[in-house]
């Protein structure tokens, strides 16, 4: 993941290791071929100190490109709650 702040330049990167299966098949919920995870990517609430746009980019770095049967991915960022 890419991330760049408002009126930034360079981008910082970080590399999550994130199993979307197990040796039982697809882990998350679902129905039929649909499944969602949500994966909490950071325990410690992360501050955004300038207004802004921000930019996040995915990367997929597995063997596999594409990955077969994957068919969306996305961010969510939650509020937290205090």
């Amino acid at each position: 993941m890419k991330s760049t702040a408002p009126g930034d330049t360079a981008s910082s990167s970080q590399q999550f290791d994130l199993p979307l299966a197990s040796t039982s098949g697809w882990t998350g919920t679902g129905m039929d071929d649909i499944f969602e995870h949500r994966i909490l990517l950071y325990r410690r609430p992360v501050k955004f100190r300038m207004q802004g746009n921000y930019s996040v980019t995915l990367e997929q770095v597995m063997r596999e490109n594409p990955l077969e049967e994957i068919m969306n991915v996305g961010i969510r960022l939650e509020k937290v709650k205090q």
